[in-house]
Formats: C-alpha cells, structure tokens, sequence
C-alpha cells in the first residue's frame, strides 16, 4: 500500500477523525463489492470510483476521498 499523507487530505475534509471514519465506511463498502465480484454476485453497492491498480479497500477508499469523489457528510442531531 502507497503510503498516505494526512497533510494531502487537509483541502477535502477537516478532521482526521473525519478522514478515518468516512474511509473505514467507504473501505467496508468496497470491499463488500470486492468480494461480491470475486464470487460472481450481485450487490447494491457503488463500484471504486477510481481507476487503480490496487484491491485493498482501503486504499481505494483514501484515493476517492483524495480525488473528491467521496466526501463526509455530518447528519443532523435530533432531540
């Protein structure tokens, strides 16, 4: 895995803690895809939105939040 520099998402999004918990999302989803298209199946999820070379979640996952393809939404709190 390349390695990622917090410093190169700080225009995207704020927080690191942000950064991590819409990566952690993002990476499990892709790799429900992942192993979906490995055993032939079929899944409501979103494909990578990125063309790379790599089948770690993960790291596809910190590509789309760099390129701005994914971004973090907060919801709002209700009382």
């Amino acid at each position: 895995m390349k390695v990622q520099y917090i410093d190169e998402f700080n225009k995207v999004i704020d927080s690191k803690y942000k950064l991590c918990i819409a990566a952690a999302k993002r990476a499990r989803e892709l790799g429900e895809y992942l192993s979906a298209q490995k055993n032939m199946e079929r899944i409501n999820v979103i494909k990578p939105l990125v063309d790379i070379e790599s089948h770690d979640p993960l790291e596809i996952a910190f590509n789309e939040i760099k390129e701005g393809k994914v971004i973090f939404v907060k919801k709002k709190e209700s009382v």
